[in-house]
């Protein structure tokens, strides 16, 4: 990765030494055959009818370190009323500099369903003002929520559709990750949601993903999010990127994954996806059994002699129909996460010793201008008690001044 990088000579040394202590975000995408095996995939094709935002949602690309780093360090937004300007989103790929406006940054992910142009632009995604935002939310939650008052980043995720649940989780965590957590629904996010409903494209999704990029970039804590539509782009532009870090591969909602984010529950109506088969209750007969006979207090303790002899452990049995599922989380999503917490660890070290040589590097300074100043006073600079740690050999590498009147700084 050093190499690729010395190469990029307008890349802000400075901004790159910030980025590349911040983490990259995980970015879920939809997998239609997981949606089909959980018997949803019509109701999310009936959320999701643009095809743009079919396109988008189902990227699926691995997330590399160097391109992500590239990007967000030359990443420019220029901000204006005007879909057709041409250097409305400025950015380096592969050490080519690209100057793009909102429908052609678009059209490099293959977004675009119309001509040049397309739907009018809409700088009020933040906060749109002729949104009906409270009779889209009722056409949306689940049957006894239509009562409930939609207050912007105060309603919860829970009371929304499976279907829109999932969606709201996606966008909260790779697409809009400022605009608040994935439990709420922000008025954006609403609005996107909105946009997505419609067969017909209702906003530039080339703004939408500018914007996206744009608070990352400008700012120096959060994380680095959409690795795999940098990865999109880098392919349409014919970037060589065989050799780079892969940060993760494709990460799709798969069935673990939504159980374990509790967007699809083990039982209860309100979660679970409409379609997919729920396990029967028990029967009032086994119910009574159960409960007599399960519990510590309910068994009845084995002597040790009466017990029988050891005989080979039989094959684990299949759950009874009124027991839930069993999940089985698979041994890449756990690995993923490790390595995810690692990642996370690693810059939080490397942020640390890049405080500590600040910090070391000031009080050297300090020390110097004293020495400057009681050598200037004629004082003897030894009798000066300084109350921070010297490092070893601090001495050797900064003498302190002659008392000549030179500089010290």
């Amino acid at each position: 990765m050093e190499d690729f990088l010395d190469q990029l000579n307008i890349i802000q040394r400075h901004k790159l030494r910030n980025l590349r202590t911040r983490s990259i975000a995980e970015h879920h995408h939809l997998d239609w055959e997981v949606f089909e095996e959980l018997h949803a995939r019509p109701q999310m094709e009936a959320a999701v009818r643009s095809p743009a935002w079919r396109r988008l949602l189902t990227l699926a690309e691995p997330t590399y370190k160097e391109l992500v780093l590239e990007f967000y360090a030359t990443f420019t937004h220029n901000q204006k009323g005007n879909s057709d300007h041409s250097n409305a989103v400025q950015f380096t790929l592969g050490g080519v500099k690209h100057s793009l406006s909102y429908w052609e940054f678009a059209n490099a992910l293959r977004l675009n369903s119309r001509e040049a142009g397309g739907p009018p632009l809409r700088l009020d995604l933040a906060d749109p003002t002729d949104f009906a935002s409270q009779a889209y939310f009722q056409t949306i939650c689940l049957p006894d929520s239509v009562d409930e008052e939609y207050v912007a980043s105060q309603t919860r995720a829970a009371l929304l559709r499976p279907e829109w649940r999932i969606l709201n989780h996606l966008m909260c965590t790779s697409y809009t990750p400022s605009a608040g957590s994935a439990n709420r629904v922000t008025l954006r996010t609403l609005w996107l949601m909105h946009a997505m409903g419609h067969s017909e494209d209702t906003i530039q999704l080339g703004y939408v993903l500018a914007r996206t990029f744009t608070k990352p970039a400008i700012s120096t804590t959060r994380a680095l999010v959409c690795g795999p539509v940098i990865t999109a782009l880098a392919r349409n532009y014919r970037v060589a990127y065989t050799g780079m870090t892969v940060v993760r591969g494709p990460s799709p909602f798969s069935e673990a994954t939504l159980r374990h984010q509790h967007l699809l529950a083990l039982h209860g109506r309100q979660r679970w996806i409409e379609g997919l088969p729920q396990p029967p209750p028990p029967a009032e007969g086994d119910q009574a059994k159960s409960s007599a006979a399960g519990g510590r207090r309910g068994r009845r303790l084995v002597p040790r002699r009466a017990q029988a002899p050891a005989s080979p452990s039989p094959a684990p049995r299949s759950p009874s129909p009124g027991s839930p599922p069993l999940v089985v989380v698979p041994i890449s999503d756990q690995l993923a996460a490790i390595s995810q917490q690692n990642e996370r660890l690693l810059a939080g070290q490397e942020l640390l010793h890049t405080r500590l040589d600040r910090e070391r590097d000031r009080g050297r300074r300090i020390m110097s201008g004293q020495h400057y100043i009681m050598s200037y006073l004629g004082l003897d600079p030894s009798a000066v008690h300084y109350p921070f740690v010297q490092s070893p050999g601090f001495e050797d590498e900064y003498p302190p001044p002659t008392g000549d009147g030179g500089d010290a700084f």
